[in-house]
């Protein structure tokens, strides 16, 4: 087994994750992505203000190596409509054969 990073991505609408997405892997920070849909996210908002809000939206994952990590989570603060987005990190654990093409696929 090998290993790659899915970075994570909370995002407000499909658009918003495509175009993240889309500038990542152009830029050859990212394999590939993949987009989900949210049913449903809760939690405090605005911060300390004991009010509880309902969201759906997307979770963007992007398919990385460890070096890449901090690449993009620059791109994505800088381009991401929250102020304070989700950005996860996980190690996964893959067959060699397809972390050899995620790292040859992208520039680290």
């Amino acid at each position: 087994m090998a290993k790659i990073v899915w970075v994570l991505v909370n995002c407000n609408n499909k658009k918003e994750a495509q175009y993240i997405g889309m500038a990542a892997l152009k830029a050859r920070m990212c394999s590939c992505f993949d987009i989900m849909p949210r049913l449903q996210a809760s939690y405090f908002w605005p911060p300390r203000k004991n009010k509880i809000e309902h969201t759906k939206g997307v979770m963007l994952i992007l398919e990385t190596v460890k070096n890449n990590v901090s690449l993009l989570r620059n791109l994505i603060k800088k381009v991401h409509s929250d102020t304070l987005p989700f950005l996860g990190v996980l190690e996964i654990d893959v067959e060699q054969s397809y972390a050899t093409w995620v790292r040859n696929e992208i520039r680290s």
